[in-house]
């Protein structure tokens, strides 16, 4: 096990129990699971940190989370029954409340279900996501963006589920783009997205905050986000241009987070929700087409990208039909499951451009060390109004703006 003074990079890639990473994760609360796909009275197995857990929804719709085994003889609890706000062991139906506590045992001629508990974990629904803090002690705040309190279409999408460590997704950075996503921007006519980006970075009360632009004279193609930023431990809030079908076209900016939380040591989730500016009937057709195309778009994305890994088919020859979106997340999957554990890698050699994996290794190293000291830790504060009201920041304002910077 790491400590203070041998803590390295490759010691934060482990996530369960006990471990550097698995620790400071669980100081906050982690979304755990997309809302809409619990229904009252279902129950649903999660992993999440290299541990396993009970996602149940209760009959007055609230989510509840349980250890993942039953406290008898350490079924599967989520193959059981959901009954009010408990859930019943399909083994031998010993009956578990909210709060992990065993409230029935049938056939027991002499019942000692008061002795019996499993553990439970506070819950949290928002933004279409499920939280949970799975750390010890006092929950912490609970963090709330104002960004996502400005009138918009909220869609929370469908959940990545990715096969490699969670670094490989915090890692990814800004120059990346031109050489990744070159085969859908050229797909797509978007041109803009083949241009060389710099970015600069600086650490803000909430954790960082990257400036971003065109290298070049390239005025025309200055309608990129402008700054990307980062919530400590593991959230991202920028701007991008819309790319939905029919919206790919217009001036429409979606201010997007997103949330990569560890599975376990070699894999993870994203949890992405997006907030677009649009209201009244074309707020709700827009919310139902996105959506939609989405849906049906996420069972198929992955055979894709693994097909692309296999050496079966290439990024070029990616179907027409695809949305740029799905088309971009395979691009990031193939790329980020192809680099491996950071541990398995050969020695890297980081230049400018790695501005973000420099900050974000840096900030990570210092407060996990820290921690592991019993020093006091950083703490993130989260803005009290929204980003995109800075001028400075988020996406340009018009046309004229950004062509003459």
């Amino acid at each position: 096990m790491a400590t203070s003074d041998t803590l390295q990079f490759a010691d934060l890639e482990p996530v369960g129990p006990g471990t550097p990473s698995g620790r400071y994760l669980r100081r906050f609360w982690q979304p755990v699971f997309r809302a809409k796909d619990l229904p009252r009275g279902g129950a649903k197995p999660v992993e999440i940190l290299g541990e396993k857990f009970t996602l149940f929804r209760g009959d007055d719709g609230t989510a509840h989370l349980v250890g993942f085994r039953c406290g008898h003889r350490g079924a599967q609890l989520s193959l059981g029954w959901v009954e009010g706000d408990t859930i019943r062991c399909r083994y031998h139906g010993w009956r578990f409340d909210c709060t992990g506590q065993c409230v029935e045992q049938p056939n027991e001629d002499k019942p000692f279900a008061q002795r019996v508990k499993i553990p439970s974990y506070p819950t949290r629904e928002y933004l279409g996501l499920i939280f949970a803090y799975l750390g010890e002690g006092e929950p912490a705040k609970f963090r709330e963006y104002p960004d996502f309190k400005i009138p918009g279409v909220i869609v929370t999408d469908p959940p990545e589920v990715i096969p490699c460590s969670f670094w490989n997704r915090l890692d990814n950075d800004l120059s990346h783009i031109a050489w990744v996503h070159r085969a859908t921007a050229i797909r797509k006519g978007r041109n803009d997205y083949i241009r060389p980006r710099a970015e600069v970075i600086e650490e803000t009360p909430y954790g960082w905050m990257s400036t971003r632009s065109v290298k070049g004279d390239f005025s025309e193609f200055k309608s990129l986000s402008r700054t990307n930023h980062w919530f400590m431990p593991n959230i991202s809030q920028f701007w991008h241009r819309n790319r939905s079908p029919g919206f790919e076209r217009r001036d429409l900016w979606d201010t997007k987070i997103t949330w990569t939380v560890p599975i376990n040591d070699q894999s993870f989730v994203a949890f992405d929700v997006t907030n677009t500016p649009l209201s009244g009937e074309e707020a709700r057709a827009f919310a139902a087409s996105r959506s939609g195309a989405q849906e049906s778009e996420a069972e198929t994305r992955w055979d894709l990208a693994e097909k692309i890994l296999a050496g079966e088919m290439t990024l070029e020859e990616l179907p027409d039909s695809l949305s740029a979106y799905t088309s971009f997340a395979i691009e990031d999957y193939v790329t980020q499951v192809g680099q491996g554990s950071i541990a398995a890698r050969n020695k890297e050699h980081l230049g400018r451009t790695d501005a973000k994996p420099i900050i974000n290794r840096r900030l990570w190293l210092r407060e996990v060390k820290a921690m592991l000291e019993g020093q006091p830790l950083t703490e993130w504060e989260i803005p009290s109004e929204p980003l995109i009201s800075n001028p400075n920041f988020g996406p340009p304002r018009n046309n004229a703006e950004y062509a003459a910077d």
